[in-house]
């Protein structure tokens, strides 16, 4: 759950090679917002308390992703699903991540 695991995975999830979805991302003041671009349809909603980490790999300047909880801590430990996703540029991409950084910030006091 923490920011060192999306270095692993990051490319986990990417030699999975599924399928691409083209996703309209709004980070909201306390959750995020994913749709599918063409239906509009809600896909996934994550409330920033849900969100273990954020972050960028390094050398993928227009990858972000981030960690949610899949199944709190039990016998192996907790569980997490790495999100990951591909901005149309970098620049896009680090404001996406900071604005996620700064809903942590907005929502910590939430939990």
């Amino acid at each position: 759950g923490s920011k060192e695991v999306l270095e692993l995975g990051i490319p986990a999830v990417l030699e999975r090679r599924l399928p691409a979805r083209e996703v309209l991302f709004d980070v909201k003041e306390t959750e995020i917002l994913i749709q599918d671009k063409t239906s509009s349809k809600g896909l996934l909603r994550y409330p920033y308390p849900e969100i273990s980490c954020v972050g960028r790999r390094l050398g993928s300047s227009n990858l972000f992703a981030f960690c949610v909880l899949v199944s709190p801590e039990s016998l192996e430990g907790s569980t997490f699903d790495c999100l990951v996703f591909e901005s149309t540029s970098e620049q896009e991409c680090e404001e996406i991540v900071e604005r996620i950084a700064a809903g942590f910030k907005h929502t910590e006091w939430f939990v």
